[in-house]
């Protein structure tokens, strides 16, 4: 049993939703808020599992939402459900930390796929979404060319596992290396790829498709 929060400024959308959780052998639990703040005061007063949110809302918008959600309750996977499928929404999103992205023309077999997806702990795309941030962000890989020929293998071994969200001391034991060496892998990453922090590596992890390789 799992407590679901479905977050839609739109109560057909929200109504649609429980139908299609209803009667499935894995039940839910299912929580409903029509804006940012109800939702953010609800997960606050009750153990929430996933959370179904759109990026449209009349307070505050889903970025900020999802935001909020992985700053101060981590373990709620968090899936966007929207109609945007621009690439500027969902690199913001992948910013905000969401685990999941698919468009409200999916079906339900795709939407119940991407909550278990994310509940075995990996991040879920649609296919039409991944093909939007390939596509929409190819003028800037354009420009970044010789990006990818200058990061080392060991640099790609360890952004990888950066993306799967493992500790210094993780990456070490599992290459076999110090934690200084990868301390050190991590810096020239941060560097090379212009980012701030671990947010930006994954951000030009997506944009340059830097693990497709």
């Amino acid at each position: 049993m799992h407590n679901l929060l479905i977050v839609d400024d739109h109560q057909i959308i929200i109504d649609g939703l429980k139908a299609l959780f209803a009667g499935k052998e894995e039940a839910f639990v299912i929580f409903e808020a029509l804006d940012g703040k109800s939702a953010l005061q609800l997960i606050s007063n009750q153990p929430i599992d996933f959370v179904l949110l759109d990026i449209n809302l009349p307070d505050l918008n889903g970025f900020e939402v999802c935001k909020s959600i992985k700053k101060n309750f981590p373990k709620i996977k968090v899936i966007a459900l929207t109609m945007h499928g621009e690439s500027a929404y969902i690199t913001q999103m992948v910013k905000a930390g969401v685990d999941a992205y698919i468009l409200k023309n999916a079906g339900k077999d795709e939407i119940l796929k991407a909550i278990t997806t994310v509940r075995n702990g990996e991040r879920y795309f649609s296919q039409e979404v991944a093909l939007n941030m390939v596509t929409g962000s190819s003028a800037t890989r354009k420009k970044t060319s010789g990006l990818i020929q200058k990061l080392t293998r060991r640099e790609k071994e360890i952004l990888r596992l950066v993306i799967e969200e493992m500790t210094t001391d993780e990456i070490a034991a599992q290459l076999f290396i110090s934690p200084t060496t990868v301390i050190s892998h991590r810096k020239s990453l941060l560097r090379k790829l212009n980012a701030k922090n671990t947010a930006g590596l994954v951000k030009a992890a997506y944009e340059y498709r830097l693990l497709d390789d």
